[in-house]
């Protein structure tokens, strides 16, 4: 009697088990196809955690298509103009480094490596992209320098120039007449880069006003850029040394 009293009772509590278990089945299921729905209708948790996962994947391809890059001209390296070195350098940073950083989060602490993860320093992000762009330099040091020191320790004097109290318009016309290149660009308080593509020219930095993240911005259009009452400009992609440097000779 008794024993059949315990078999009805474990029956009871294994069919208690089952239930629990399908409901449990369902609810996973059920919540794993919301997710699936939510994707396909746009759900922008989703978007995020889909862009940047690739977008690790496709930093690391970046830098090596620099290598790569660096590896193919090396060779014939000798027999470039000043004007193709510049421009092997300035795109492999400025169009194949400096996108995936558009966007990240600053912060006066911040030393990521991975774009759109963590935050990044304006100091940090100018030596960071640098060196993935495939120039080999003291990542953490310069970063942690002034900014006029990070520019000095990088670019042979003649190619800078300082700039004090000084209208937009007036640095804006300097940066025109000196041309096509890559700058970097050293203000009271702040570090970033200048890209003049020909056309326009860019601002490029991780800015502790506004967005706080890292921008492309219109230079003359730059609060940041034109309230610094000190500027110092080097303009790195005409510097043979750096350039020599970079691509390992």
């Amino acid at each position: 009697m008794l024993w059949n009293l315990f078999d009805a009772a474990s029956k009871v509590q294994l069919n208690k088990m089952k239930i629990i278990f399908f409901l449990f089945f369902i609810g996973v299921f059920i919540s794993c196809d919301t997710k699936q729905q939510a994707a396909k209708r746009g759900n922008p948790a989703s978007h995020i955690a889909a862009a940047v996962a690739p977008s690790t994947l496709n930093y690391d391809s970046c830098k090596k298509e620099i290598f790569l890059l660096k590896q193919k001209n090396k060779t014939g390296w000798g027999k470039l103009s000043p004007l193709q070195k510049e421009k092997l350098f300035v795109a492999a940073t400025t169009e194949t480094i400096v996108p995936s950083w558009i966007g990240t989060a600053w912060d006066f602490n911040g030393t990521t490596e991975i774009p759109q993860k963590g935050t990044i320093a304006c100091g940090y992000f100018v030596t960071t992209v640098l060196r993935d762009a495939g120039l080999p330099i003291a990542r953490i040091k310069l970063a942690q320098c002034a900014s006029e020191q990070l520019i000095t320790a990088l670019i042979q004097p003649k190619y800078i120039e300082r700039f004090s109290n000084v209208a937009i318009d007036i640095f804006i016309q300097s940066v025109q007449k000196q041309g096509y290149g890559l700058y970097i660009v050293g203000l009271d308080n702040h570090v970033g880069f200048i890209y003049n593509d020909g056309n326009e020219i860019y601002f490029i930095h991780s800015t502790f006003v506004g967005t706080r993240n890292v921008q492309k911005e219109k230079a003359a259009d730059s609060w940041v850029l034109s309230q610094s009452k000190y500027k110092v400009l080097g303009k790195l992609s005409a510097d043979e040394r750096v350039l020599e440097k970079w691509i390992g000779m």
